[in-house]
């Protein structure tokens, strides 16, 4: 009964908007005028949240708020029809991975005993685009289009410690990560990815509908040239070499990329998202 309710409350929602729209002036006071601010987010939480409540699954927890692929955008309205805009995209994340392995030292003084490994995987990239919008539209439909110049940077990076120590009498303690068939006798203590750096210029199309007073949701769609570019690696690892333990830090850089790490392509994009005006 429950879905029931809530299926026909939207579509008597939306068979009103659409009777709203055709009825509203196009100067109506729900759309933006020249010297407003608006603040915008992913819209994606807040649907997946709504239209969990016609799921059969149960689950539907509350959206939130986080750094991992999260958008925020930003508007300026110099007229009432056009707009300077920036979009920052952010994607920030680490994450812990622990795994038991057998204590070599103590292997004949307490059987079954075990050490921990752990390994520590981070990420940080964010992404700031900044453009110029064009607006027309009757009632609370916006349709726009323009142009933008996107920049980004990103880094990554790995580290590893070990439960058993790497010694000259265990030049291969039992480990979890860092040895690798190629290469038996290595054990990784760090990976650091090159720095990424990525930029473009798009054209962009987009609609936006204001679903209350200062209040709207849109898509847009993006078409145009990125380049991106990849620096040197690092890598450092032990080992046991005449009866010593010993560091080694070795760069390179990324097979993926040729051309002095530089690529360029044709990318394209969307979103969805949830704007304020004020």
């Amino acid at each position: 009964m429950r879905k029931i309710i809530l299926s026909l409350s939207l579509c008597l929602s939306i068979a009103a908007a659409v009777a709203q729209v055709q009825e509203e002036p196009e100067n109506s006071s729900y759309l933006p005028q020249a010297g407003d601010f608006a603040l915008g987010i992913d819209a994606n939480p807040f649907l997946g949240y709504l239209g969990n409540f016609l799921s059969s699954s149960g689950l539907n927890a509350a959206p939130t708020f986080g750094l991992q692929g999260q958008g925020i955008y930003g508007k300026y309205f110099l007229e009432d029809g056009r707009a300077i805009r920036a979009k920052l995209l952010l994607d920030m994340y680490s994450r812990s991975n622990k795994e038991s392995v057998v204590n070599d030292e103590a292997i004949g003084a307490r059987p079954g005993a075990t050490a921990i490994d752990t390994k520590k995987t981070g990420a940080v990239g964010a992404t700031l685009s900044v453009g110029y919008e064009f607006r027309r539209g009757r009632g609370r439909v916006q349709g726009f289009c323009g142009g933008e110049l996107a920049l980004g940077l990103s880094k990554t990076s790995t580290t590893y410690e070990y439960g058993n120590p790497m010694t000259a009498a265990n030049p291969t303690p039992s480990s979890a990560f860092g040895f690798t068939i190629a290469n038996p006798n290595v054990r990784t203590l760090s990976e650091k990815g090159g720095l990424g750096f990525s930029g473009g210029l798009r054209g962009f199309v987009g609609v936006e509908y204001f679903i209350a007073n200062q209040l709207s949701l849109g898509g847009e769609l993006a078409l145009g040239l990125d380049a991106s570019m990849l620096g040197q690696s690092e890598t450092t690892s032990q080992q046991v070499e005449d009866g010593e333990v010993r560091e080694s830090v070795v760069r390179r850089r990324s097979a993926a990329n040729v051309a002095n790490d530089f690529g360029l392509r044709t990318a394209t994009g969307g979103s969805i998202f949830l704007m304020f005006y004020f």
